[in-house]
């Protein structure tokens, strides 16, 4: 587990078993639309670690977190992780005790979450595609390919507007084995894609299915090549990718 929301998209699993939100980070789940599994994590004191006003200073409202978290995030895969520090003498103080006495009085739901959908499994290999070279058909403006393999779901390729059949490829640093390769997509424009590998000077088709969504992950019996390009066939508005992975996952 890794408190890295704020880096990863959260369509997918990067690096962690279980998608995390720091709130006080500014770290917030979508509870209408996360099908991953996931914990957000909040102090009931105005900070993490105890202080000398804790036992003086109110503490936050019981109603507001059973009413604007353990509700919710009980009916979207989310477990709710409260942090109550301990004093100096290692226990509760007595406004914290009263507040979590409050949340169980409150919280009257029985906890009959509904099961996990099917998702991806994480994304824990090292990204070989990162900040290595990258080509592809125009670009749009300063969108260049640079930035669909910088290591940065912030930036992104995008394809010029005039391009018919946009293709985006990375060049690895020699010829490598790899059989994942994950594209996030800032919009979910495109319709239909291929991905190929280059070995030997011949490029060879990738037998992949197609996916919907802002996060496409691919995993196929491992191959060795020394470029990897996605040729895009289909789109609803000028595609961009944000970030191109290319991984070799232990078996």
């Amino acid at each position: 587990m890794d408190l890295n929301a704020a880096k990863y998209p959260a369509e997918a699993l990067y690096y962690t078993d279980i998608k995390s939100y720091e709130q006080g980070a500014g770290q917030h789940i979508s509870k209408e639309t996360n099908r991953l599994p996931a914990l957000s994590c909040l102090p009931i004191n105005g900070a993490w670690f105890w202080k000398t006003k804790f036992p003086n200073e109110p503490v936050k409202d019981p109603a507001v977190l059973v009413k604007d978290n353990l509700v919710p995030f009980n009916k979207a895969y989310c477990n709710f992780i409260l942090n109550v520090a301990p004093n100096r003498e290692g226990l509760i103080d007595p406004n914290a005790l009263a507040a979590l006495q409050r949340m169980g009085e409150l919280w009257t739901e029985k906890a009959t979450p509904s099961s996990l959908p099917t998702y991806d499994a994480p994304v824990i290999s090292s990204n070989l595609a990162k900040k290595r070279p990258a080509n592809g058909s125009w670009s749009n403006d300063m969108d260049i390919f640079d930035f669909g393999n910088d290591d940065s779901f912030r930036t992104s390729w995008r394809s010029n507007p005039t391009v018919k059949n946009p293709w985006y490829e990375v060049t690895l640093d020699n010829v490598q084995p790899f059989n994942l390769i994950s594209i996030y997509v800032t919009q979910d424009e495109i319709t239909a894609y291929q991905l190929e590998y280059l070995n030997n000077g011949k490029w060879h088709p990738l037998t992949v299915k197609n996916r919907t969504g802002k996060a496409k992950i691919h995993r196929f019996p491992t191959v060795y090549g020394e470029k990897v390009r996605m040729r895009i066939d289909g789109y609803n508005n000028p595609p961009s990718i944000a970030e191109f992975g290319v991984y070799n996952e232990r078996n």
